[in-house]
């Protein structure tokens, strides 16, 4: 038996659409083990009405792994605990894809590279924003050219802290992509492109006021946060409460904001954000997380040590 903890993520950062992603200290887990027959027991979030057959997200993903690696599917009990919330902007899609294609191939002794799962995870997702911090941890570029994909991983300070509000109603990915304009003025354009570099050497500086004074967003952010009632007073209650930069967490509806290491200051944001949502009407969760460094791993819980480990390569 295997059993995987996969991170939850925030993906775009602002200035970063479909190119950047986190990995958040927030996770699922999934436990795969081969069996004389098919099962699937969910826990947690989703639980009364995800799919329970081989049409659920991880069992295609863990299929997809066998079928790529060349090796025969055998009947496979799964179980997921879900902690990630759905269709919330924090990748609970990406953590099952990932999570199903990282468990199988433990299972199968590890004949997949973490590039090919990268790569297989992709193609799944069909954008790799969200993917490739669930997989290899950190804060990550990925882009692709020449059919080729690449990604590059830069650690996160410890000091780094997330609030997430997270409203109690979805935004579906298909519509937050729609309702995004297909070009973008040359200033736009220009615009996203310094605040991209500047904000990922910030971060690589572990300068986390210039990473939050570029979290800003002029491509999907005008657009999306239509969908999200309260959007722009949740990102001005935040920062007027110490917050170093608040922006749509992935498609949304959660908002995301940053803070140091601070539990005064944390309880702050938080409080002002779930305000600021309560006063446009919108109910919603806090959670409070710290940085995830290390992607999906195998949980010793359920695992003995000694399990392989991955490098990224280049």
């Amino acid at each position: 038996m295997v059993r995987v903890r996969i991170p939850a993520t925030t993906a775009n950062l602002g200035c970063g659409f479909d190119t950047f992603g986190m990995a958040l200290g927030y996770y699922n887990y999934i436990e795969i083990e081969k069996a004389d027959a098919f099962s699937l027991t969910i826990r947690g979030e989703g639980a009364k009405y995800l799919r329970t057959d081989a049409g659920n997200l991880v069992t295609r993903s863990a299929t997809a792994a066998f079928e790529i690696a060349g090796v025969p599917l055998p009947e496979l009990a799964v179980t997921c605990e879900n902690n990630i919330p759905l269709s919330r902007g924090m990748g609970s899609s990406s953590a099952a894809i990932v999570g199903g294609v990282y468990a199988a191939n433990q299972l199968m002794g590890v004949p997949l590279s973490l590039e090919q799962m990268r790569d297989l995870a992709i193609a799944i997702e069909g954008h790799p924003d969200n993917v490739t911090p669930a997989l290899f941890g950190g804060f990550t570029i990925s882009v692709s050219e020449g059919g080729q994909a690449y990604t590059k991983q830069i650690k996160l300070p410890r000091t780094l802290q997330a609030v997430l509000a997270v409203p109690h109603f979805t935004v579906s990915t298909k519509k937050a992509r729609a309702v995004i304009p297909k070009q973008v003025a040359l200033e736009d354009a220009v615009y996203h492109l310094g605040h991209a570099a500047y904000l990922a050497l910030s971060l690589i500086e572990g300068d986390l006021a210039g990473f939050g004074a570029m979290l800003t967003d002029r491509l999907a952010y005008p657009y999306r946060s239509r969908l999200i009632k309260g959007a722009q007073d949740v990102v001005a209650a935040a920062i007027a409460a110490g917050a170093i930069g608040c922006v749509i967490s992935g498609s949304g509806p959660t908002m995301i904001s940053f803070t140091e290491d601070d539990a005064i200051l944390r309880s702050n944001i938080a409080a002002a954000m779930s305000e600021a949502f309560a006063e446009n009407g919108v109910e919603a969760d806090i959670i409070t997380v710290g940085m995830d460094n290390q992607g999906t791993i195998v949980d010793e819980q359920g695992q003995a040590s000694g399990s392989p480990r991955y490098a990224l390569e280049g």
